[in-house]
């Protein structure tokens, strides 16, 4: 049965062409299956739908994928036949239909794919993105649904440039895509595309390509999470994980290519997809070592590394004696401590304590001959040059020596430590570190505990590097976020004593003993026990009800907590005028969270009121041919069987 949108379109395609069906349906239009009437061939119509049509500034982005798609003559691209619109504003394209299936439902029907068919789609997709790139266009959404497998030829064909936007060098109304949002499929978005950069390069659709090159060959994504913050957050912030790991078979060079791809930095990628598609075709990609810092000595790039580490929640820079971080020049040799050197109690290496000591003992002596020398009107004389030199060739420089090669300098030997009073006036304005959680605090919730504090970390690193100008128009972001960890690491310390009182199997034993005592005969013992052991199942439901909802409260404020960093992360590069709404209204509804969450703890403590003033249990009869329920505790909490 062809649906009205159909008939529109029929209406509109005239005797040209006939549909025959739906294909499937994207988040820029609706594809059908159609005949070309006049070559007598299958061909797939695209179109927008009425609901999105009647925007202008739609229907003409979607006009301009069709004219930017169609200037695209490759094997490995899906080509534009026509461009049409209809009377009534519908607008639609006819291209080429390829008989088979896409890479989505292949990976749904066999999970993962043999290394040298994998190989063969990474490099005719990345041949066709080449292709592209070589003329300005960004494919923007490279996923296995958008890659077609033909099924008689076995041929690779990217599709749907749906939200590809042409490079050129007008600004303003020709810029269709709004500058700072994100646009794409959140598993397979390259980092600067998920923190929303104005300026995206080919180098985003090569990491797109990776994801997908990874998920055929290990069977999975390298980044999931339950939320779409979350799996934004880690394309941003983590690693991707090894693919030798979760493919042990697959050959060093492919996975070579798969992990350079996947690089945070666009510097450290594949510099084009046709570099990409050459590594592939030739296996001799050099075996992937993970870059610790962006490629170039900018120092531009330097800070986004530094950034980034923090924003990872990594712990910062080892300071020296004064106080200050270290600082090493780049010629410098890579530090080495001794594993013998202490440190001092005022937190400084003991070996350059010592040397201090060394030097200081020397200066004093040598100044004093040389005084006794001028005393003595002997001017600076053998009796303070050869004591000064023997001691400072055979002492000193033996001991500086080792302390270049630790990586110290004179201006850590000429530093002194801090006074205690003073250390204690600069720890007094440090930002608290919290304690790893602990399983017995917070039970089965530690690893959500854990997320919530890294991201508190995150954030506040965050917001200290934000300019004070720029901080004033932020709201109130510190104190609700550390209001809603405060009652996320509560509500999971009263999960975790709730979880103490029942376990998960306690509902069904109490129903089995229901069951158990109805088999008997009737009697007021027979009553008895069912009617304790029925207000012991409703008590039991109500505790487990309350657990669910304390459950999806810690939830909620994990996720509350995560929009707020990933809002703050898009500040880097959109700007605060272009965050900073969508930063109120994460924050405003993180402080409404804050006092749902209040409710729920208030409403959780009555519930363990009621269960500890419970009622004693009902004295026995010996003569009871059935065990009597074992009734909750006094005072205890609530035991089940």
């Amino acid at each position: 049965m062809i649906d009205r949108l159909a008939q529109r379109l029929s209406q509109a395609l005239g005797s040209s062409f006939t549909l025959e069906g739906e294909i499937g349906r994207g988040g820029m239009g609706v594809v059908y299956h159609a005949r070309d009437e006049r070559l007598k061939r299958k061909v797939a119509v695209k179109v927008l739908p009425p609901e999105l049509a009647f925007r202008e500034e739609i229907r003409i982005r979607f006009l301009r994928e069709a004219e930017t798609a169609a200037r695209l003559s490759h094997p490995h691209i899906v080509p534009i036949h026509s461009v049409g619109e209809g009377p009534d504003g519908l607008v639609y394209f006819v291209m080429a239909y390829v008989d088979g299936e896409s890479l989505a439902a292949r990976l749904k029907r066999r999970e993962r794919l043999p290394p040298e068919e994998s190989r063969r789609i990474m490099m005719e997709t990345a041949d066709a993105l080449g292709a592209g790139h070589a003329l300005g266009i960004i494919h923007r959404d490279v996923k296995p649904d958008n890659i077609l497998l033909e099924g008689s030829r076995g041929r690779t064909v990217l599709t749907d440039f749906g939200i590809a936007k042409a490079l050129t060098s007008t600004t303003g109304p020709g810029t269709l895509t709004a500058t700072g949002v994100a646009i794409g499929t959140p598993h397979y978005m390259s980092p600067e595309q998920a923190a929303g950069d104005r300026e995206i390069d080919g180098r985003s659709d090569i990491y797109s390509l990776g994801v997908v090159g990874f998920q055929m060959l290990a069977g999975e994504l390298p980044f999931s999470a339950p939320t779409v913050p979350g799996i934004l957050l880690k394309q941003i912030t983590e690693q991707a994980p090894s693919l030798k790991e979760k493919s042990p078979t697959c050959p060093e060079d492919l996975a070579a290519c798969v992990m350079r791809s996947l690089e945070k930095e666009p510097e450290a990628r594949w510099p084009t997809a046709d570099a990409l598609r050459r590594a592939l075709e030739s296996r001799s990609a050099p075996p992937y070592r993970p870059s610790r810092r962006p490629s170039g000595g900018a120092a531009g790039a330097l800070s986004r590394a530094v950034e980034t580490r923090l924003e990872r929640g990594a712990p910062p820079a080892r300071m020296s004696g004064g106080g200050r971080p270290e600082r090493r020049r780049a010629t410098r040799p890579t530090p080495k401590r001794d594993p013998k050197s202490d440190l001092t109690p005022s937190g400084e290496p003991r070996m350059v304590a010592r040397f201090r000591d060394s030097f200081v003992s020397w200066a004093s002596v040598c100044g004093g001959l040389m005084l006794i020398d001028l005393m003595m009107g002997h001017g600076l004389g053998w009796l303070s040059l050869f004591p000064t030199a023997v001691w400072g060739g055979f002492g000193l420089l033996p001991q500086y020596m080792k302390l270049w090669q630790n990586g110290y300098s004179w201006r850590d030997v000429l530093n002194r430590p801090a006074a205690p009073d003073a250390q204690e006036s600069l720890l007094a304005g440090a930002r608290r570190v919290l304690p790893a959680p602990q399983a017995n605090e917070f039970g089965r919730q530690v690893d959500t505990i854990r997320l919530a504090r890294n991201d508190r970390e995150a954030i506040l690193k965050i917001m200290e590097r934000v300019p004070a100008s720029e901080r004033k128009l932020l709201p109130d972001v510190v104190q609700t976020v550390d209001a809603l960890l405060r009652r996320a690491e509560e509500l999971a310390r009263m999960l975790h004593g709730m979880s103490g009182d029942v376990d998960d199997g306690a509902l069904a034993r109490i129903e089995i003993r229901i069951e158990a005592v109805k088999q008997h005969e009737q009697g007021s013992e027979r009553d008895r026990q069912i009617d304790l052991l029925e207000r012991q199942r409703q008590t039991l439901r109500d505790l487990l009800a309350r657990r669910r909802r304390v459950e999806e409260q810690i939830e909620s404020c994990v996720l509350a907590m995560q929009n707020v960093r990933f809002d703050l992360l898009r500040l880097r590069s959109a700007g605060v005028a272009a965050v900073l709404s969508d930063l109120t209204h994460a924050t405003q509804q993180a402080r409404a969270l804050s006092r749902d969450v209040d409710h729920v703890i208030a409403a959780a403590g009555e519930i363990r009121d009621v269960l500890s003033a419970s009622p004693p249990p009902a004295p026995q009869r010996p003569q009871s041919p059935v065990p009597p329920a074992s009734p909750p505790p006094p005072g205890g909490g609530s035991r089940f069987p």
